[in-house]
């Protein structure tokens, strides 16, 4: 199978023991789509930190509002909650079903346990962040109008939060106010970050955990891909989840142009330590160190009765330096796909058909199956 890899765009052009799920966002394959904490059943009384902040009244209206003003409307509930205030509706207020719907997204798959310190902050900004990637579709109709030259489309809602929490599309302008706003309401504290992709200008976040910071790129961990001229699929990753401001600008294509003066963000977390993961009843961790572990994941892949649509790891092999400077483990990953038995994908490095995401730190999503 041929496949293309798209660009995440406009914007972008493109801790304990957990068992980690297989598979991706598109339901209806063969593979659990959906990562565990997403699946958990919700509180029966859910707690949001929101209801115990001061409240601000959002403006009178007078009237219908113009599109204009409905727009401007929506930045105000933004910048409300972003400030840490409740905000307070008039009656029948337009912009209080994007409220609305983002306590009805917390109450779903934030749990009460969360808030109670620990792990909380991790595992609140792992929900939002999947669940965004997962429930959100990219705006590339929009994105090809901006290419295009048609740059009168600031008015969009892909731009801010209705557009992600309403109509479920969006850019990366979108999806990094979502996070901020949805962090808000939670009471994790977030930003924006601004700046370019691959050269292309760009959002994304900031996220506060421990007293530390670390950027979180929701668009980059959607990766996109058509196969033999087929329709988008879309599979979850995590290789921007959680980085140093270092490890954002060293990837080939990085991250660049953004501020770390007044937040840095100085280490990585390593969202795969300590993750396992069950092929056919064999267990695997997901941080492999070795040619051996790699082959043996793809040869339980191929043994598997149940098709493995992708497999997300990340790679740390004695001897790899400068891995965010190429494809470091294109030659290792040749060799274990081969162990699977008849892949959907074409998998051939001389014709430059590698079936796979390559993110910072040697984290690799790799297509198996549809």
């Amino acid at each position: 199978m041929r496949f293309k890899l798209k660009g995440c765009a406009i914007i972008l052009a493109a801790a304990a023991t957990a068992l980690f799920a297989l598979g991706g966002c598109n339901a209806g394959g063969r593979s659990a789509d959906i990562q565990p904490h997403l699946i958990a059943a919700g509180d029966d009384a859910p707690v949001r930190p929101i209801d115990s902040f001061e409240t601000e009244a959002l403006p009178d209206i007078d009237g219908e509002l113009t599109d204009a003003q409905y727009r401007a409307r929506v930045d105000d509930l933004y910048l409300t909650v972003t400030a840490g205030k409740k905000p307070i509706f008039v009656d029948d207020d337009p912009v209080k079903p994007v409220y609305d719907a983002a306590v009805e997204l917390l109450d779903r798959y934030v749990l009460n346990k969360w808030h109670d310190g620990g792990d909380g902050a991790v595992n609140i900004v792992h929900a939002l962040h999947d669940w965004l990637v997962c429930n959100v579709d990219y705006d590339f109709a929009l994105y090809s109008d901006y290419q295009a030259g048609n740059t009168d489309v600031a008015d969009s809602p892909s731009f801010n939060i209705d557009g992600v929490l309403l109509g479920r599309t969006a850019v990366c302008d979108g999806l990094s106010r979502a996070m901020s706003f949805l962090c808000a309401m939670e009471g994790v504290d977030s930003i924006r970050v601004t700046g370019a992709h691959s050269g292309v200008p760009h959002a994304w976040n900031k996220v506060k955990i421990d007293g530390k910071w670390y950027n979180v790129d929701v668009t980059a961990d959607a990766a996109n891909y058509t196969a033999d001229g087929g329709g988008l699929s879309k599979q979850l990753s995590h290789g921007y989840f959680l980085l140093s401001d270092e490890t954002m600008r060293s990837r080939v294509g990085a991250h660049s142009g953004f501020d770390v003066t007044e937040f840095p963000a100085y280490e990585d977390y390593d969202y795969y330590a300590d993750k396992m993961t069950d092929i056919g009843g064999a267990s695997h961790m997901l941080t492999l160190r070795s040619q051996a572990e790699l082959n043996a994941v793809f040869a339980d892949i191929g043994a598997s009765k149940r098709a493995v649509g992708k497999i997300e790891f990340k790679l740390d092999f004695a001897g790899k330096s400068n891995v965010n400077g190429g494809d470091m483990y294109a030659a290792e990953l040749a060799e274990a796909y081969g162990k699977a038995k008849k892949p959907d994908f074409v998998f051939d490095i001389d014709k430059a058909q590698k079936p796979y995401f390559q993110y910072p730190n040697g984290v690799y999503l790799v297509l198996v199956y549809k």
